[in-house]
């Protein structure tokens, strides 16, 4: 039987944590170290974005400062978490020999969370592995799992859901929405569970720690020795520990919130999300700069630096851009396990389609809250649009006809629907208000039954990122114009408005609105 080390290591800082795990992989990539089990914890609570995400776009900095929350990046992909006193961390830090692959992968990846099942059952949970990462238990995560790998070695790592206070994980995260139409839920708190929600107790930690060693001991077929660091790892830690500390490490230069001239497009796998950030030089026809994050795992660590590194500059092409891509994957300098180069580029759709408004004369700012549907942007203003739908969110809480379909123009100044509205009725537009999910798939219908052309409307990026796949299967050409303001999506409360039952309101951006009408020839 092999055997390994058991590491249970004290709670840490999130750079204390990450700084021990760069060490124990790098040496154990050197074969300096022994296989290695490890038990982590935090202290004081953290959030931690993966490697290959931006922290302004994952985490609400300023409230996590003013809440002492940590905040650091992890050595390995994924997406961001949060991980308090209350969550126990697990992982495997191994030679790749041991379970005879080159390239961490969806197999590797199962047989190292079934141990994590074994464990649950030891505590009475029936839980099953999800691919590509994920344990849950009926549909819902309780452990969530990334790796990376450092020569002949990988890590492996895991959470375990002890407690879990929902409420600080959405002030804290910035949940992207992308997520959450894959799993088919408008709550992040249908999405995950934890022991004590399971069990109505919460285990003993120690009984939680035996109970992960066993599950790894019998599923792996090790025995495992609690030992400590050696002088080495105890060394290189020290010596590692301020780069972890620094704001080079936890908030590189990848790209800002938002560059300005900048134009975002993102897509979701089964194996992850990929969200391009894209500068380009309309004029000189070349990609200023190319960001590439997600909560994808990939491999290795500097793959997509080197990605963006080789697209910087390059031809505002397309098909050029998508070569180089393919490029990267046939040449294993990029592997996204689960994930194809086709499927990689695929935000390159939406994103050309963007560029190709630029060329119309419209900002980039403009172009960026523009989302086609059913055609290129001056394939559906080609149509002369003749229906305007606005979302009833934007009207006030107290208008009477808040809920109605129709709209008075009574000329509130707190109210942009009334001016929306006057825009479409100068242009001869049907103008309709959409007053539930249900409503808008009923007017959708009725503008195919009725030979309608193509219509524009307005709603958040963050319901046309979930429903581009139901606007397409309308089969209506249509504009969808991003709104501005707080939304439903921000405050936790899509499936209140889904129904017609959300109580904030929304602002149009009517200046747009006028900009993309006065096209209509």
């Amino acid at each position: 039987m092999m055997e390994g080390r058991l590491l249970d290591t004290p709670p840490m800082t999130a750079a204390e944590n990450m700084a021990l795990d760069d060490v124990l992989l790098e040496l154990k990539g050197e074969g300096r170290t022994p296989d290695t089990i490890r038990f982590l914890q935090f202290k004081p609570r953290a959030v931690l974005v993966g490697y290959h995400q931006s922290v302004a776009e994952e985490v609400r900095v300023d409230y996590c400062r003013a809440q002492g929350i940590d905040v650091n990046r992890r050595n390995t992909g994924g997406g961001a978490i949060f991980f308090d006193e209350n969550q126990l961390g697990w992982e495997v830090i191994c030679r790749k020999a041991v379970f005879d692959v080159g390239v961490p992968n969806p197999r590797l990846f199962r047989t190292l969370c079934l141990p994590v099942v074994d464990a649950l059952a030891i505590l009475g949970v029936s839980a099953d592995f999800r691919p590509r990462n994920d344990i849950e238990v009926d549909g819902r995560k309780i452990s969530g799992t990334g790796g990376t790998e450092s020569g002949e070695a990988f890590l492996f790592q895991g959470t375990m859901l002890v407690d879990f206070d929902v409420d600080t994980m959405l002030r804290a995260l910035r949940v992207p929405v992308e997520k959450l139409k894959a799993r088919e839920i408008d709550s992040i708190k249908e999405r995950v569970t934890c022991l004590r929600w399971v069990l109505g107790r919460t285990p003993p930690l120690a009984a939680i720690k035996d109970a992960v060693r066993r599950g790894f001991e019998v599923g792996l077929g090790i025995r495992l020795v609690p030992s400590g660091l050696t002088a080495e790892e105890t060394e290189r830690f020290q010596a590692r520990l301020p780069h972890y500390r620094s704001a080079e490490w936890v908030d590189p230069v990848r790209p800002p919130a938002r560059p300005r001239g900048s134009l975002q497009a993102a897509t979701k796998f089964e194996a992850g999300l990929v969200r391009y950030t894209l500068s380009p030089d309309l004029r000189r026809n070349r990609v200023h700069e190319l960001f590439i994050t997600g909560d994808f795992l990939a491999f290795p660590h500097r793959a997509l630096y080197d990605l963006e590194a080789a697209l910087r500059g390059a031809d505002l092409d397309p098909a050029a851009l998508r070569r180089t891509i393919q490029g990267f994957f046939d040449d294993g300098a990029l592997r996204i396990p689960g994930m194809s180069a086709a499927e990689f580029a695929r935000p390159l759709d939406p994103l050309f389609q963007k560029i190709a408004i630029a060329r119309t004369g419209l900002p980039l700012a403009d172009c960026d809250r523009i989302s086609p549907t059913n055609g290129t942007f001056a394939e559906v203003i080609g149509c002369r649009p003749s229906v305007l739908l606005l979302p009833y969110c934007a009207k006030p809480a107290d208008c009477d006809l808040r809920r109605d379909k129709s709209c008075r123009v009574c000329g509130r100044d707190d109210c942009t629907v009334g001016r929306a509205w006057r825009a479409g009725t100068d242009r001869g537009m049907r103008v309709v208000t959409v007053v539930s999910f249900e409503d808008l798939w009923a007017e959708l219908v009725r503008m195919r039954a009725d030979g309608e052309a193509a219509f524009v409307g307005c709603c958040c990026r963050p319901f046309f990122t979930k429903h581009a796949g139901d606007f397409e299967r309308a089969g209506v050409p249509g504009i969808l114009l991003d709104i501005d303001h707080t939304t439903c999506y921000d405050l936790g409360q899509a499936r209140d408005a889904y129904a017609g039952g959300f109580d904030r309101q929304t602002d149009l951006a009517v200046d747009l609105l006028d900009r993309v009408l006065g096209g209509i020839a």
